[in-house]
């Protein structure tokens, strides 16, 4: 029996941000010894979940969106909780505070959140820092680079190159946010030439990492289907999709007019759609989706749209702790079922 769902009532009286700063407190405590999680909540490493990606080979598809351990605090605890990979940041080159609170609202009849955080995290020094301090334990580390407040748009690229110079060899794969719709400008590096002129600087580090770009679930899929033709070999893979900054439609919730980026299930169509178009037109193109995954069945879907890897984050919330090992149950079940046939 799950008892996340009776006692869910009681953690969403607290204010969002301040349940998620608890939550990341009593993960901190395990994050060194994350084996103590993997025997209170049963989870196990399963074969035929494993996933290639180049030279990574991630123990299960299933893995934490950015946001979630934005300072590098507790990922080896969300591994022993059954995610594959932690994305953590985004990280920007100096420590931000973000936007003023209150910034993030649940939105409980849509299954939703949206947030305006806008990319607050300790910065590059103190989260390669930490990261060295506290070596991952099984999880793959992925790390999201996005360009400090204020800066022009050779800024932002000139600095996104150097952040991912400075830190590159604690992660094991990079990815660039280049659509968060809460920080001003961010989402103008998805422009072809702000992004080519991007990748090109990355590429010229010659680091051994993947490079992946996150896109917006906003993007226009017909550029963002020629952006991707324009820089086919300048990146390893692609993540669809952040939150959205405009989408409103048929929410219920008396948070719906927050400004903001908008994740959980009203995004998930958007998100599976734009994975199927991608899939179709570059199929060796390796996407990790992200966008309204709650139950096995969602990722099911977003792996059969053409997902290589699937990210949780508004879903773990409402869900709780034990939501991913019955993701990684399901999927290995399904995958024996199979083979069987």
């Amino acid at each position: 029996m799950d008892l996340y769902k009776y006692v869910r009532p009681l953690i969403f009286k607290v204010d969002p941000e301040v349940d998620h700063h608890l939550v990341g407190d009593g993960l901190k405590i395990f994050n060194d010894n994350a084996g103590i999680l993997r025997k209170m909540f049963y989870t196990k490493k399963r074969p035929n979940l494993q996933v290639k990606i180049k030279n990574l080979t991630f123990d299960s598809p299933i893995g934490i969106a950015a946001g979630f351990d934005k300072k590098a605090e507790f990922y080896n605890s969300l591994g022993a909780l059954g995610a594959g990979f932690v994305e953590v940041g985004s990280v920007t080159k100096e420590a931000q505070a973000g936007n003023k609170k209150k910034r993030v609202f649940r939105l409980p009849e849509n299954h939703a959140i949206i947030n305006r955080m806008g990319l607050n995290n300790d910065g590059i020094a103190t989260t390669k820092a930490r990261l060295q301090a506290h070596p991952a334990d099984g999880v793959k580390i992925g790390l999201s680079i996005a360009p400090g407040h204020g800066l022009n748009d050779a800024g932002k690229v000139a600095e996104m190159v150097q952040s991912v110079k400075d830190i590159h060899e604690e992660a094991d794969y990079i990815a660039l946010n280049i659509s968060c719709p809460n920080q001003k400008g961010v989402a103008t590096l998805q422009q072809v030439g702000l992004l080519t002129e991007l990748l090109i600087g990355i590429k010229e580090l010659e680091i051994d990492e993947s490079i992946f770009c996150k896109f917006g679930n906003d993007i226009d899929t017909d550029e963002l289907v020629s952006t991707l033709h324009a820089v086919e070999g300048l990146l390893d893979g692609v993540i669809l999709t952040n939150t959205s900054g405009m989408k409103r439609e048929k929410l219920q919730s008396v948070n719906k007019k927050e400004n903001g980026g908008l994740s959980g299930k009203p995004i998930f169509e958007t998100s599976i759609a734009m994975t199927k178009l991608i899939h179709s037109e570059f199929p060796d193109m390796p996407i990790i989706y992200s966008g309204g995954v709650f139950t096995p069945e969602d990722a099911q879907t977003a792996l059969e749209a053409g997902a290589t890897l699937v990210e949780v984050y508004t879903g773990f919330i409402y869900e709780g702790p034990t939501m991913i090992e019955r993701i990684n149950r399901y999927l290995s079940e399904k995958q024996m079922m199979a083979e069987i046939k």
